[in-house]
């Protein structure tokens, strides 16, 4: 049998051929189980399957930062959802600019992300996620005024970290 060399195209064809095909949408997530071995505050952990360790930001919510007023309090209703050593599904949709796993977790009463929302433990990261279920969970959250919705005036962890307190 006769074997045919491939020739690879100059890297100039191979641009103007994906400029011609127009945009191309790729998606792609990771899932698999994990334990959380730490949580760092109300909506950062990390997470090990078998030997290997990630540090992991959830998705689409913004927890007060810990020396923010309600930030203990987020990072303890991360806890109650999810303790340390609890097994928790593992959705990855994107990875940070800091190599964290950006995650949504899943419990066995929901998914934690939306859970926080719902405990009033969070904001929903609209600059990141513009899902209605996230949207719909805070605002139930705001109405029944939980966690920090019961504050006239809470401060987006946003705003706190630019120093507009």
């Amino acid at each position: 049998m006769m074997m045919m060399k491939r020739r690879a195209l100059p890297a100039g064809v191979l641009a103007l051929l994906l400029l011609l095909a127009g945009p191309v949408a790729v998606t792609a997530q990771i899932v698999f189980e994990g334990t959380v071995t730490r949580i760092t505050d109300g909506d950062s952990v990390t997470l090990q399957t078998g030997t290997v360790s990630y540090r992991a930001r959830l998705h689409g919510i913004d927890a007060p930062e810990s020396n923010q007023p309600w930030g203990t309090e987020a990072t303890a209703a991360l806890r109650r959802i999810m303790p340390v050593g609890s097994r928790v599904r593992v959705v990855v949709p994107d990875i940070d600019r800091y190599g964290r796993l950006i995650v949504r977790l899943y419990v066995d009463a929901g998914e934690v992300n939306v859970l926080m929302l719902e405990a009033g433990a969070a904001w929903h990261y609209t600059q990141f996620d513009q899902s209605d279920t996230y949207a719909e969970a805070e605002a139930r959250a705001r109405q029944n005024r939980r966690g920090l919705w019961a504050h006239d005036t809470p401060i987006p962890p946003w705003d706190w970290r630019r120093g507009e307190r």
